[in-house]
């Protein structure tokens, strides 16, 4: 298999690999008003031609003579079974997460989804193989709560403002001046359920017949196909929002809203499997924990301008909206630095 030969081209990898996991969700945002349910089919489809193209290619060359297929043989059933689960419960999440982007924006799915999902991995993972700085970690886990808070308090007020212009307009028949904040649960707990691959994924790599980076993406993606199945006839039945579907609507969508989604598929798993290699680092090679989870972080920071850069999802925003949507944004941004300084700190300083 092919692995990074030296520390700046891990360095490459794993920026590119975030840039990836912060963009993928844009491709959605790009089909209008196709359904998530809808787009996921060919997400799972996407992610799965993309593990099986980089793991037959980048997993089968290179100069040691291990090939895909080896490590997959190597690799005790158990450790299967476990890269599959890890998918299956990162995809429940990685759904709820995407319906709380149909329903509230980019911004409120990563800022929250995404970075509840990554902030509470860190966590578990301090818990189950203790190191760095408890302190620092716990600060910085609060510090992103705080920022989500904040963010849903900018959220409702702007949809609050935004219902009374339609109210003024005639735009809308309702009186009431209630916001939901569907969006934002959904995106918490989402990113909550997500959190729980972490350790799956550890376990099914370590030891010496754990999975291979390449082999343990093709697993983990194969649960992510197996378990889009069953979810999405949960989501098509028993929808966040509209009404329920039937499965003859997949077929009826574009032929553009298709490949949207499989070209969401091969960034997001071009995102997963740069982590998965870049983790498989050894020696010299390896990067230090503070600069990976720098970047992991860095995915939350992309994504969260793909919603206010590219899609405005708070454009013409009142002052004080204005004003909390950016001390939310900055106290993310402490918070974020800590979690990934807290790796790199000894507990006992």
């Amino acid at each position: 298999m092919i692995l990074p030969g030296s520390q700046l081209y891990n360095l490459i990898l794993l920026a590119f690999g975030m840039f990836c996991l912060g963009t993928w969700a844009t491709t959605f945002k790009m089909t209008s008003k196709w359904r998530f349910e809808l787009y996921y089919f060919d997400f799972a489809i996407g992610a799965l031609l993309a593990a099986i193209l980089i793991g037959f290619t980048f997993g089968s060359l290179g100069w040691d003579g291990f090939a895909l297929t080896d490590d997959i043989s190597i690799a005790g059933k158990q450790k299967w079974a476990l890269a599959m689960a890890a998918g299956t419960v990162f995809n429940l999440g990685n759904m709820l997460i995407l319906s709380a982007l149909s329903v509230a924006g980019i911004t409120v799915a990563y800022m929250i989804g995404l970075g509840v999902m990554l902030t509470s991995g860190m966590v578990i993972t301090y818990f189950t193989s203790p190191s760095g700085n408890g302190g620092m970690l716990a600060g910085g886990a609060v510090l992103i709560l705080a920022s989500v808070v904040l963010l849903t308090v900018a959220f409702r007020m702007n949809a609050l403002a935004r219902l009374v212009t339609l109210m003024r307009e005639g735009k809308t028949k309702s009186t009431r001046k209630v916001v939901s904040l569907k969006g934002q649960l959904l995106a918490i707990v989402g990113g909550l359920v997500a959190s729980a691959w972490f350790p799956l994924v550890n376990s099914a790599r370590s030891g010496e017949n754990g999975l291979g980076p390449y082999a343990l993406g093709i697993f983990f993606v194969v649960g992510i196909v197996i378990s889009t199945v069953v979810f999405n006839l949960f989501f098509m039945n028993l929808p966040v929002h509209g009404d329920p579907l039937e499965f003859n609507a997949y077929f009826n969508g574009k032929a553009k809203f298709h490949w949207l989604g499989i070209a969401g598929g091969v960034l997001w798993y071009i995102g997963m499997a740069s982590m998965l290699v870049v983790a498989r680092a050894e020696g010299k090679n390896i990067l230090s924990p503070v600069t990976i989870r720098g970047l992991m972080m860095g995915a939350v920071a992309v994504g969260i301008l793909w919603g206010l850069l590219r899609w405005k999802e708070f454009a013409g925003v009142g002052g004080r909206i204005k004003v909390i949507l950016s001390i939310a944004l900055f106290v993310f941004v402490v918070g974020a630095v800590g979690l990934s300084v807290a790796a790199g700190i000894s507990t006992g300083g």
